[in-house]
């Protein structure tokens, strides 16, 4: 064989073995974007499909209202009346420019305040919640900690820069995936526009104001923006929200997500900077990392929440026997070129449990693997309670069952017994005709 052909079969025995070893799917190269920081996450199975500095500290702005709102929602009467105050009535610049006395229903208010993005909302409900914007400032970080936030610390509940108001895109991701399962939540950040009655009393019939949301993604159909070599406007299919942010110091930054085809990406970009202060950039960044996400990754449905995984021994309970449950729905964040056949589990269940068991106790682990890549790891529970059983049950006969046989005890007991005083009263009889007879 020559030198040239020895060369050529090495060359394709090396193509052979590449092309063996690099996986069926490729994901397309991450676009360039101007934030300083960036996060896209599947918000369904809260898969990180891609990040870079995640876990830089970044100056949220306006994005702390994702935090405020959550907050409002699980500690505020949406019928409450609130009243701005004069500290509140000079917030810097705002939608809504609350005046002193000015009283506002809680459910526009916090509609404004999340589509809007109203400053002096948000610290009118601090001081309605908290009594004061560092008292309610303690409340955003015990939260932020409950969700798991690590990187985070907040001091006012609007955004407004102060250099110890930070967090990261990582710890955002945490509080969006929290926030976003509120169903209230969810619908306030989607619309692209809200309408109030402002100054209404006994003898006015009010003024009626829309407000109109920051968010472009969701209706922005006139601006024009180009997404790499591509122009286009900024209004996004599908998007579901959720929330914008600027000052000077943190640059451009927009929370954005959308749906499709049972697929809901978010994108998390910090810092976007240029001409427009960041404001046309957020937009234009945040729609190319939803572009890659939707062109990368899909969301399949697996399993659903109370799905039967097996049955359990009980012992020492009421029952000897208690079925086990998926603790929580599942879904798979699947990649380009992996498909639903790809999905394989490894169900873990344990042996026995012991009474007393309370309903949703930890029982094992299904694993869910794709491809042999483990993707995640799901508890198994039990599906109902099981009290102490009685004296049998140490025996694994159930209460139930227990029951009968005492039952029958007594029965056949009581038979015993009958037949017993049958046996001395017929012997009695005899003796007694015995006697007769002798006499």
């Amino acid at each position: 064989m020559t030198m040239r052909k020895k060369i050529f079969s090495i060359f394709i025995a090396l193509v052979i073995v590449l092309a063996a070893w690099v996986p069926a799917f490729a994901e397309s190269e991450v676009p360039d974007v101007t934030a300083k920081a960036v996060l896209v996450m599947d918000l369904t199975t809260g898969d990180i499909l891609y990040e870079n500095n995640a876990d830089e500290r970044m100056y949220p702005a306006s994005i702390t209202k994702i935090l405020t709102g959550i907050l409002v929602i699980e500690n505020v009467s949406l019928g409450a009346t609130l009243t701005a105050d004069d500290e509140v009535a000079v917030v810097e610049p705002t939608a809504l420019r609350m005046k002193t006395g000015e009283k506002i229903n809680a459910k526009d208010a916090l509609y404004c305040m999340l589509v809007a993005s109203c400053n002096d909302l948000a610290e009118l409900f601090a001081k309605h919640v908290s009594g004061s914007v560092q008292e309610f400032a303690k409340l955003m970080n015990q939260k932020a900690e409950e969700i798991g936030c690590t990187s985070s610390h907040f001091t006012n509940p609007h955004g407004l820069h102060d250099d110890d108001h930070y967090t990261t895109a990582r710890d955002l991701a945490k509080i969006v995936s929290y926030c976003m399962k509120n169903d209230l939540f969810r619908e306030i950040v989607k619309l692209p526009e809200y309408t109030i009655t402002r100054g209404q009393g006994a003898n006015k019939p009010g003024s009626v104001e829309t407000v109109r949301s920051t968010n472009w993604l969701l209706y922005n159909t006139t601006t024009t923006i180009y997404v790499g070599p591509d122009k286009t406007t900024p209004k996004y299919e599908g998007c579901i929200g959720i929330k914008t942010g600027y000052t000077e110091e943190a640059g451009g930054c927009l929370v954005a997500a959308a749906e499709r085809n049972g697929t809901t990406i978010v994108s998390i970009v910090l810092g976007s900077n240029g001409a427009s202060r960041g404001t046309y950039e957020r937009a234009v960044d945040s729609i190319k990392m939803l572009n890659w996400g939707f062109e990368n990754f899909r969301t399949v449905s697996f399993k659903k929440l109370g799905e039967e995984a097996g049955t359990l021994k009980v012992k020492g309970g009421e029952f000897n026997k208690v079925k086990a449950v998926l603790g929580s729905s599942i879904a798979v964040t699947l990649r380009n070129g992996e498909n639903d056949s790809d999905i394989t589990t490894r169900l873990e269940l344990d042996e026995s449990v012991k009474a007393p068991v309370e309903r949703g106790t930890r029982c094992g682990t299904l694993d869910i693997y794709v491809g042999g890549e483990l993707r995640g790891s799901y508890d198994i529970v039990t599906a109902s309670a099981v009290k102490n059983g009685g004296p049998l049950s140490a025996f694994g006969i159930e209460d139930r069952d227990a029951k009968k046989i005492f039952l029958a005890l007594e029965v056949f007991v009581a038979l015993v017994v009958l037949a017993v005083l049958a046996c001395l009263a017929y012997s009695k009889i005899q003796s007694e005709r015995r006697k007769i007879r002798k006499r």
